[in-house]
């Protein structure tokens, strides 16, 4: 399902002395099924945006279009919006209230009166989508790791069966072990389920790990918005945003200008990893 903004501005405060625009006339169409990063530094405007995606917020100018709808246009229908548009916010475990996993999953879908069978089979695909199996049902989600209990968090919005799941920051906090992990789940719950994902983050390495195109925030606007590699390859423009490219590309174009026959098209650890491998394998030949 595509999201589409169209022209949209927000301004907090509107029409008093405190009045601030947060964003400013935003253009931007998501497309079904894409991994879109969104980053941006503090206050560029980025979380205000995603909170226009399932009408947490109403543009004060321009509209918001869901599968070429308004979503603003109808109140009656913000429910079913928020179905289909997840929103996981930062530290969602600390939302979490539930005696075990199961019942914490299931509370959106009783609150729904979803029936029981369809509600069982929502939350079983749900937690095995996020990589917890029967073995957690039982359990309470305070007993959990920090990255297990925001597995169960985002199960929770999974099992609405949403079109479109945001998740804000979902690494924040986390260990290196649960950042890997939460990972690895989010690539392989967009692989299972085919939904679009919207991925907040400062981490230039888990954007670039994941997502097919980036969008940068400054200022309140889109200031740069294409694939992985034509945004990292701008380097004087992200700096501009007070944003880095990922340590592995620094790190690469450190190794070219001391010499190195080497790419400097390289976004992750991993792939960096590879590049050198070759390179050094390269030269023993």
């Amino acid at each position: 399902m595509s999201i589409e903004l169209q022209n949209v501005t927000y301004t907090y405060n509107a029409g008093t002395v405190f009045a601030k625009t947060a964003i400013d006339d935003v253009s931007l169409t998501i497309s079904p099924g894409e991994f879109v990063g969104l980053i941006g530094h503090t206050g560029s405007g980025k979380s205000t945006l995603i909170q226009h995606l399932n009408a947490l917020l109403t543009p004060t100018a321009g509209r918001v279009l869901l599968g070429g709808e308004d979503i603003n246009a109808d109140k009656s229908k913000l429910r079913a919006v928020r179905q289909r548009v997840g929103l996981v916010f930062q530290y969602p475990e600390h939302q979490l209230f539930e005696v075990s996993v199961y019942k914490e999953v299931a509370f959106g879908l009783k609150l729904m009166q979803t029936p029981h069978m369809e509600a069982d089979s929502r939350i079983r695909d749900a937690l095995s989508a996020v990589g917890l199996s029967e073995d957690y049902y039982e359990k309470s989600p305070f007993e959990l790791s920090g990255g297990e209990m925001r597995r169960v968090a985002i199960a929770g919005v999974l099992a609405m069966n949403p079109s479109v799941l945001i998740l804000d920051e979902p690494t924040a906090g986390l260990d290196p072990r649960g950042r890997d992990k939460i990972l690895s789940q989010i690539k392989y719950m967009r692989e299972l389920l085919g939904i679009t994902v919207i991925l907040v983050s400062h981490s230039m390495e888990d954007i670039a790990k994941l997502a097919e195109r980036i969008i940068v925030m400054h200022n309140g606007k889109i200031a740069l918005n294409g694939t992985v590699s034509e945004v990292f390859s701008q380097a004087d423009k992200l700096a501009e945003c007070n944003l880095t490219v990922p340590q592995s590309t620094i790190l690469m174009k450190e190794l070219a200008a001391n010499g190195w026959d080497i790419s400097t098209d390289v976004y992750t650890t991993s792939a960096a990893r590879d590049t050198i491998t070759a390179a050094v394998k390269g030269d023993e030949k």
